[in-house]
């Protein structure tokens, strides 16, 4: 509860929810380990102490309903287009629209707090790579824009995996097209002085001075536009926009157009089905034509269930005495363990 209340945390206006006391003290038990002493919160099974997954569980009942930030969609990206008029305007409608194709997490595109802290390496500019029919495409060619794909290769990531590469092919469309908008971020940031390719792609010259754009930036630059298009129409309002909204808009993008869940998991590299998180179920075109496909088979055979005959002495029966799963269930009794029995006709 200290944990909870933050005693250790500073002042706080609010207690810290369940998950980063989970966090937290997972990190406290990972500092016994690397010490070679036994992890504290686990019991002699290996399994999470019963205490503490009653005070996990306690604790998450009392957090309030989760608040999360609304898929962005693509007629916000397009309102956002239009701001191009300073310098940074331009590099932020840049950076939005590129990073929407590839599903980017804030931290790889942008300046977050505590960026010296994440493993997370931002994208360069020779993390960019241009094709046209199959051959590379060189950042100084004035016809970079025309390029029928692009490539980005994201050094390291989130989930340690390096130099993962994926490509996007051109939209047609004028605006919404990865391969322009990161050809026109390209030309803009080379034609920097003193620019190369291991300049990230959030850098900005102003006032003389090269400086990165913020994911603070980006979150205004979002809303604003958001507060344009109108909350009647999108449903949401501005404030309801934060860092994840692009990476979730471009995986709900993705859905509503049909793609295939592998190729969602590839293009926002996803491990996991954790790319389910980001599909908003709110959204009114979520079970467009779900309720037309299920009515096609207003009746169907159910199989009859096999049942085979056991012997009622077979130890692998359900809540069989000697059955391994019922003996572990016995009250959490470490010496009730199941054991074999040294002779048994039926192992």
């Amino acid at each position: 509860m200290a944990v909870r209340n933050g005693r250790f945390s500073g002042d706080l206006q609010h207690p810290l929810a369940e998950s980063t006391v989970r966090n937290s003290i997972s990190y406290v038990a990972q500092t016994f380990r690397d010490h070679g002493e036994r992890n504290p919160t686990k019991d002699e099974d290996g399994e999470t102490s019963r205490l503490l997954q009653r005070l996990f569980r306690g604790l998450k009942n009392d957090d309030p309903n989760k608040r999360q930030q609304k898929a962005l969609p693509v007629c916000v990206l397009r309102e956002l287009a239009k701001r191009k008029f300073t310098e940074h305007e331009t590099a932020v409608k840049q950076l939005a629209i590129g990073a929407f194709f590839f599903a980017c997490r804030s931290c790889e595109y942008l300046l977050v707090p505590a960026a010296h802290t994440r493993r997370t390496t931002t994208l360069t500019l020779g993390n960019i790579r241009f094709f046209r029919q199959g051959a590379p495409l060189a950042h100084t060619q004035h016809d970079l824009d025309t390029a029928d794909c692009v490539n980005l290769t994201f050094v390291f990531q989130k989930k340690d995996q390096k130099h993962d590469s994926v490509s996007q092919r051109a939209s047609g469309d004028a605006v919404m097209c990865p391969v322009k908008q990161w050809a026109a971020l390209v030309q803009r940031i080379h034609n920097y002085p003193g620019t190369s390719d291991n300049t990230t792609v959030d850098t900005i010259m102003s006032l003389g001075r090269f400086r990165r754009i913020t994911s603070t930036e980006m979150v205004h630059a979002l809303r604003d536009a958001a507060a344009a298009v109108g909350e009647a129409r999108l449903g949401f309002a501005k404030e309801d926009i934060g860092t994840h909204s692009l990476r979730s808009g471009a995986a709900m993008s993705m859905y509503l157009g049909e793609c295939p869940v592998y190729t969602i998991m590839m293009i926002g590299r996803w491990s996991s089905d954790a790319f389910l998180l980001y599909i908003r179920k709110q959204v009114e075109q979520f079970s467009h034509n779900v309720a037309t496909k299920m009515l096609a088979f207003e009746t169907y055979n159910h199989i009859p269930d096999y049942n085979p005959s056991i012997a009622r002495v077979d130890p692998r029966t359900r809540n069989h005495a000697d059955n391994a799963a019922t003996r572990r269930n016995i009250g959490g009794d470490t010496a009730a363990q199941a054991r074999l029995p040294a002779f048994a006709l039926h192992y």
